[in-house]
């Protein structure tokens, strides 16, 4: 059985609508239009569909893991599986997974910022103010990080009110023909849209500050379907708005839209895009150094102004060793596969593995 913490460090359950839907749209929801056209083509808004509604599944497995194990976070579920050493193991892979996520956020963001704000800003710079702004909010506690997660979710919704600009450009006849591709098509567009939704990974780590825990999981899955309902309404726009061959050569088109939105008193409306996405990449970066941290203070007994200390110049170093556009790419595919790996392959391993685990001690106690 999960554990719960005291109340004054948890929060209630329908926040749980704003961290996962908070954590799983960043830097993604910019440039992954020309990413999963490459699969399923005008098609690939059906990947995008269908890899949302395979998340719930996710979702149900973290819950079971997370119900059955004895602090409820995935680092005494693994002590629990494997024993204190093997577990410990693992948990030091999963610390390496978060900071793997906080260093390809930044480095994207950096990506978009040195590109169309600051192309003469040397990288370690920009690195080192994004990281000052994350621990500063990782310093306050999980709670300043819901906090973020709640207000800043307003900013991706507006998408679908500035929906209107470019839908007044739109062909709709791009959707067409629709269900004219290979299983194996939509297959590729699926394992591009992986990514953008991650983010539920994260209860592995702050399942313990939820309250209720045991009976929130409604709250999860609500949050999913408004991140797929999210994604899928920006996929379409994308596709009616651009052709198929202008998307594999546009590296951000989602900025590339905002590009045609005029007010009487803002002339460029990308740069103020572009400032307001750095509250959007917050929460994911703040949760997963957040969670880096936890996991060697629960693993390894490591006080958490020293774990922030490490984790913050292994996160540095990682980003400004990512130099070109074509590493930037690089490291996007390999936190794609990462995360594909862990969501689709590790969660039902380990899922397994405590299965027969229970098997076997029903069976000891059986002969006993």
């Amino acid at each position: 059985m999960s554990k719960q913490l005291n109340k004054s460090l948890t929060v209630s359950p329908f926040f749980l609508f704003f961290l996962i839907h908070s954590t799983q749209t960043g830097v993604g929801l910019l440039n992954f239009q020309s990413k999963i056209i490459k699969g399923a083509e005008q098609d690939a808004w059906i990947s995008v569909l269908l890899v949302g509604v395979s998340i719930h599944f996710i979702i149900w497995l973290l819950y079971f893991l997370l119900k059955k194990s004895n602090n409820g976070d995935i680092m005494s579920l693994h002590q629990q599986i494997f024993g204190r050493w093997l577990g410990n193991l693992l948990n030091i892979f999963f610390y390496g997974y978060m900071l793997l996520i906080v260093a390809s956020i930044i480095r994207s963001y950096l990506s978009v910022l040195i590109t169309w704000v600051f192309p003469y800003s040397p990288i370690w710079f920009l690195s080192l103010t994004m990281i000052f702004v994350i621990s500063y909010l990782v310093v306050g506690g999980f709670r300043v990080i819901t906090g973020i997660c709640f207000w800043r979710m307003l900013i991706p919704s507006l998408l679908l009110l500035t929906a209107y600009f470019p839908l007044q450009y739109a062909y709709w006849t791009n959707l067409l023909p629709v269900f004219n591709h290979h299983l194996s098509d939509y297959f590729v567009s699926a394992k591009e849209s992986i990514f953008m939704y991650s983010g539920p990974e994260f209860l592995l780590i702050y399942f313990p500050f939820i309250k209720n825990n045991q009976n929130s999981q409604k709250w999860a899955h609500i949050s999913q379907v408004y991140t797929t309902i999210l994604y899928l309404v920006v996929t379409i726009i994308s596709f009616v708005y651009f052709s198929h061959g202008q998307l594999g050569h546009v590296t951000w088109p989602t900025l590339m839209m905002s590009k045609i939105i005029r007010f009487p008193f803002i002339e460029r409306f990308e740069y103020i895009f572009i400032f307001l996405w750095l509250l959007v990449i917050l929460p994911p970066s703040c949760m997963a150094l957040w969670g880096a941290i936890r996991v060697l203070k629960e693993s390894f007994k490591f006080k958490p102004k020293y774990s922030l200390w490490i984790s913050i110049i292994i996160v540095h170093f990682m980003v400004i060793n990512v130099k070109s556009k074509v590493d930037v790419e690089e490291v996007g595919t390999v936190m794609n596969i990462v995360t594909s790996s862990f969501l689709y392959i590790y969660l039902p391993i380990l899922f397994v593995f405590y299965l027969i685990l229970q098997t076997f001690k029903k069976a000891k106690s059986g002969k006993i």
